[in-house]
């Protein structure tokens, strides 16, 4: 199983992702990963270990995968490849950077797939969820709750239109901590809300459970909110009918013990109702981002605010946070900016508190 491209991954990973390339249920493949004792042992012993497959009925399935160990591991080396060519980066749960909230739970993904920075799924999550009716108004209000609150919290939403685009929005023009959670493959992502998205990807994490080709299904949506519920450690609302999808998301942090919030809206306000019947239920009635922080402890003032950044800069501070701490020339070998426009990009983070100098050309983010 070897075959390492660009991206490094040990023997252990690369066996998740060989597993995960397999229209298998989820049970099944922590049955066999539970029989086998882990994933590179199962791919040295896959002719024992998989034949429970025979057993139940998926021959056909063992037959493939048996098929992709030969000539060295060639069904891997196409996988690799496919994510090589594609952009993006699989983290396993056996990687540093699968989520420690997720580590724990049997029914969390083997494998997530992966464009931006994988470190942000080891920071503190706040989910912002909205219908694709929100009004206008929410929107915008959202945003800005996102933007502030981006200085605390990674942002984690969906990839849709309406409350998602205006929590991605928010987060951008914060601190960038942001977290796109598709509910398909990558080759599934919603092509109007492609450049938001790409965006997303570039100063913050696109992430998907499911390899590149997978369609959205009727249970996709659900899954994902379940999913952004278990990775969160709150949600927020920004719009839903009564029967709004968006607020599955708030059920199943509500079932997790989540702090839940939602705006309000004005009686009889059928873009609201479910928002309305949330704080009914005890939701947090938000109107701004204290009203968040504060239920949290934390104080925003003290965690700083993050001032609105041109896109030079939010690249520079990202590459600085990747790094810890910087000279000017890796920097630039970071982010693709000359040096000499780094150095006014640089001073422009240093005035607004985001980023020191060290002295020797060399910086380093404010904690």
């Amino acid at each position: 199983m070897n075959g390492d491209r660009l991206m490094k991954y040990t023997s252990e990973e690369k066996a998740y992702i060989w597993l995960d390339s397999f229209a298998l249920e989820r049970n099944e493949k922590r049955r066999l990963l539970s029989q086998a004792g882990g994933a590179a042992a199962l791919v040295r012993d896959f002719p024992r270990f998989g034949k429970e497959l025979i057993k139940s009925g998926k021959e056909s399935v063992y037959n493939t995968m048996l098929e992709s160990l030969s000539d060295g591991g060639k069904g891997l080396k196409k996988t690799l490849g496919k994510l090589e060519r594609e952009g993006i980066k699989a983290v396993a749960r056996v990687s540093a950077d699968y989520p420690d909230a997720l580590k724990n739970r049997a029914d969390a993904p083997p494998v997530f797939y992966a464009r931006g920075n994988t470190a942000l799924l080891k920071t503190r999550m706040f989910a912002v969820v909205g219908s694709r009716r929100t009004p206008a108004a929410a929107l915008r209000l959202g945003a800005e709750i996102c933007r502030e609150l981006s200085g605390a919290f990674t942002v984690l939403t969906g990839t849709a239109e309406g409350g998602d685009s205006a929590a991605i929005t928010g987060a951008l023009k914060g601190s960038g901590n942001v977290v796109s959670v598709a509910a398909g493959g990558f080759s599934s992502l919603p092509q109007g809300n492609a450049a938001l998205l790409s965006k997303a990807a570039e100063r913050g994490l696109l992430l998907s459970a499911h390899t590149f080709s997978a369609p959205v299904r009727n249970f996709s949506y659900e899954s994902r909110n379940a999913l952004l519920a278990a990775l969160c450690e709150g949600v927020l609302v920004l719009g839903a009918g009564k029967d709004s999808g968006a607020l599955i998301t708030a059920r199943y942090a509500g079932r997790e013990g989540k702090k839940i919030f939602a705006l309000p809206y004005a009686p009889g306000a059928a873009a609201g109702a479910g928002c309305n019947a949330l704080i009914k239920k005890g939701a947090y009635l938000t109107e701004n981002s204290v009203d968040i922080s504060g239920a949290f402890g934390i104080n925003l003032i003290e965690e700083k605010s993050i001032p609105a950044l041109s896109d030079d800069e939010a690249a520079a501070l990202n590459a600085l946070k990747e790094l810890s701490e910087a000279h000017v020339c890796e920097l630039s070998a970071k982010t693709g900016m000359p040096p000499f426009k780094l150095y006014a990009v640089l001073s422009a983070l240093e005035v607004k508190g985001l980023a020191v100098r060290l002295g020797g050309n060399r910086y380093a983010p404010v904690k």
